[in-house]
């Protein structure tokens, strides 16, 4: 049984501009000790997804449909305050975006941290502190004893996420959600986070949902990979086969958009167009408007998920049975298909 099961998950935002359908039936797993990333634009609905895990998405937001089952639990069936004493902080830590504000400014770093570990565990105030400055010294924070008298603003920010991450890990989760942790540091300090990231997961074992928009960090720290767009998953598959043998089309344009070291070009290619409106999105396949492989059946119908291979699958028409196959855009660049790109925004 896997650590988190995810089915059909469904959120959507009830607005005055209609239903914002942010999540749209998504499905994943995350094993024990394996780190999963969920990789997409700006509004594909990453972070919607890992916040209604955990039961965050307020009003006029609701998840209205779908199974979340944690070591076997439906999360679904549990009140607000069971979410709040039983899993969030305990079983299920959220590492936020912003670490100057996701911690409190006017109480210090080690009493944020220790106050956690009272509230859910049965220790005293002498040994949360302990607890705490071993955690900032486990997390490579130097003066741990220190730094944990500090306020936040002391803090830099590598520090301020280290010290995030300190906090995800106070209650010896099973499982961390990390929404775009290294968004706002400079590369130098993102790849020790990425490294500590990676000597958590051989630490504790802890199972991890890596959210970005980032494809070189994903290849740093996942074990597998799904990518979502505009509310759906696209393409799921362990990391190498996805860098390897990417089936999605959109999935392949993520790739011709990025530079890594191993995958050197003169120009990057851009995706044309941006993505449509979640509350009136394309019929059929979402991602239409934009693929160059698109034809007259990917707007009748919505693809379901095809099995490409060993733990991979692609949301696209050109996999069903009798299709033609790979686009293999990501060899051939835009492909004269003869078919011509459908146009306007249905």
């Amino acid at each position: 049984m896997a650590l988190l099961e995810v089915e059909d998950l469904r959120t959507y935002f009830y607005t005055e501009a209609g239903i914002v359908q942010a999540v749209d039936g998504v499905s994943f797993e995350v094993e024990r000790g394996e780190t999963f990333g969920l990789v997409g634009e700006s509004g594909a609905g990453k972070s919607v997804a890992v916040k209604s895990l955990l039961g965050l998405i307020r009003p006029p937001g609701h998840v209205v449909a779908g199974d979340i089952r944690f070591k076997g639990e439906d999360l679904t069936e549990y009140s607000e305050a069971e979410l709040r004493e039983q899993v969030r902080g305990t079983e299920i830590s959220y590492i936020f975006q912003d670490p100057m504000s996701a911690l409190n400014p006017v109480f210090t770093v080690g009493t944020q941290i220790s106050e956690i570990i009272e509230h859910h565990r049965d220790v005293s105030h002498g040994e949360a502190w302990d607890q705490t400055v071993e955690l900032l010294d486990d997390v490579g924070i130097p003066d741990p004893g220190e730094r944990a008298n500090q306020y936040p603003h002391e803090f830099s920010g590598g520090m301020q996420q280290r010290a995030l991450i300190a906090m995800a890990l106070s209650c010896e989760p099973s499982l961390i959600i990390a929404d775009e942790p290294t968004t706002a540091l400079d590369v130098t300090i993102q790849a020790q986070i990425l490294e500590l990231f990676d000597d958590i997961k051989t630490k504790y074992d802890t199972g991890m949902i890596y959210v970005t928009h980032d494809l070189g960090v994903v290849r740093e720290v996942c074990d597998r990979v799904g990518v979502m767009y505009l509310g759906e998953m696209a393409e799921t598959a362990p990391y190498e086969e996805l860098y390897r043998n990417p089936k999605h089309p959109y999935t392949q344009a993520l790739l011709r958009s990025t530079v890594t070291a191993d995958r050197r070009t003169d120009a990057l290619d851009p995706i044309e167009g941006s993505m449509p409106s979640a509350v009136d999105p394309p019929s059929g396949c979402r991602y239409r408007t934009r693929c160059p492989v698109a034809f007259d059946d990917c707007s009748r119908a919505e693809p379901p998920d095809y099995d490409i291979g060993p733990d991979h699958a692609a949301a696209c028409l050109r996999y069903e049975e009798g299709g033609d196959g790979d686009p293999k855009l990501h060899e051939t660049g835009r492909p004269d298909t003869g078919v011509g790109r459908t146009g306007g925004d249905r």
